[in-house]
């Protein structure tokens, strides 16, 4: 079980650091119905990645023999690729990286609930933590591991992918209206960095993962 966690450490790792869904939470946590906006933001993601689990499960990821290792290579190494693609055409634009904020976060500004959970399974879905999971997913099926390791690890992934949101609600929930201050200018730095933030997580897991999948099948 403890092989298993270490493999999915860089997908778990890749799953927390989403600038994406960090901004609006910080975004949702400075509307007027707080609590709730952020809860139904991080609940779409959680929706869509648990969708994601629970299919892997059931298509056989606590079967030993579901998917060979081999297969599970090629698919981190596929979405490196993918990764490193993405990355370097935001990176050679020809529109500089200027800070502008991009209209998803214009339709938090004043989002309810319902809006929020809306715009959550939208970004959810184009976002690369769907490929991240994916691999997660692979790499479970791939080990050999038993339903009770593979649930495991899969509730590990989630958990990964829902920190994003529970860390800024902690501190909100903890520090209340102490905390506006610090969410208003981690707001602030995020929009003004957010493609290079983009870019930087695409080029960063893009050669982590090619390299991985690569070096696995030499």
């Amino acid at each position: 079980m403890g092989e298993l966690i270490l493999l999915l450490i860089p997908e778990m790792i890749g799953l927390v650091i989403t600038p994406a869904a960090i901004a609006g939470c910080v975004l949702l946590l400075q509307s007027d119905n707080p609590i709730r906006n952020a809860l139904s933001f991080g609940g779409a993601f959680l929706m869509v990645y648990t969708v994601i689990g629970v299919a892997a499960l059931l298509g056989g990821a606590g079967d030993p023999s579901a998917t060979s290792q081999t297969v599970s290579h090629w698919i981190g190494l596929c979405v490196g690729v993918l990764f490193l693609v993405v990355g370097l055409f935001q990176l050679l634009q020809r529109r500089k990286l200027v800070a502008e904020t991009p209209k998803w976060m214009l339709e938090l500004e004043e989002a309810t609930p319902r809006t929020s959970f809306v715009i959550g399974l939208l970004l959810a879905n184009l976002n690369p933590n769907l490929f991240i999971m994916l691999s997660g997913m692979s790499i479970i099926s791939s080990y050999g591991s038993t339903w009770p390791e593979a649930l495991v690890g899969t509730v590990l992934l989630l958990l990964a992918s829902v920190l994003d949101f529970l860390v800024p609600i902690g501190v909100y929930l903890l520090l209340g209206d102490r905390a506006r201050h610090g969410l208003d200018r981690a707001k602030t730095w995020m929009i003004r960095r957010n493609k290079e933030l983009g870019v930087g997580v695409f080029l960063g897991f893009g050669v982590l993962f090619t390299f991985r999948g690569a070096l696995a099948l030499i």
